[in-house]
């Protein structure tokens, strides 16, 4: 998403129902308690890349992780002069519940990907923090695409569901593999 397209959005005389819901289409979620504010309130949220949160969630039952990650929408389209989010990241649930929170972890997204916060504030498990590591890792150049602005949240889903019925089909193959493997090993006493 650019600001030229919330721009269009907004001068064709947008609602606040419909802008909630043409965000929400393109993937990014939007809290209760955006949703108590006003039109004007919104927009400038929306158009004001440098004050604007918004976060695409990657739900664990699409990425096999123990918790959701969001993607920051905006990316590489911020203004330098806010570093913090100027730099390639994204946040991961800092809990395992299935509840709204705005308790995450900063991770960059880099080839050696690294929490961005005190391990005394990090309440979920050290294995789990490391799954979303392999993960940053493993799908890096995907990633930095949707940070760049190349591919959009939508086509990364669909990337990775492809990737994970993939990654299925493979699992079935070799479970059936080693299945073939124990009846000759039985059939011919190996």
């Amino acid at each position: 998403m650019t600001k030229q397209r919330f721009w269009e959005r907004w001068l064709k005389g947008e609602t606040k129902e419909s802008l909630i819901e043409w965000l929400e289409s393109q993937g990014v979620e939007i809290q209760m308690c955006v949703k108590k504010l006003t039109l004007k309130q919104i927009q400038w949220m929306t158009f004001e890349e440098d004050y604007a949160f918004f976060w695409a969630t990657l739900d664990k039952k699409y990425t096999g992780l123990p918790v959701d990650l969001r993607l920051d929408e905006i990316g590489s389209l911020r203004k330098p002069k806010y570093l913090h989010y100027s730099e390639p990241l994204l946040t991961f649930q800092n809990h395992y519940d299935n509840k709204a929170h705005f308790d995450v972890l900063p991770m960059s997204i880099s080839k050696n990907p690294q929490v961005l916060e005190d391990e005394e504030f990090i309440k979920i498990k050290s294995e789990d923090v490391e799954a979303v590591r392999r993960f940053v890792v493993q799908h890096h150049d995907l990633l930095m695409k949707h940070w760049r602005q190349e591919i959009t949240t939508m086509e990364l889903h669909e990337i990775l569901k492809k990737e994970a019925e993939q990654d299925e089909a493979l699992e079935k193959l070799v479970a059936e593999i080693r299945e073939n493997m124990r009846i000759v090993k039985e059939k011919w006493k190996i």
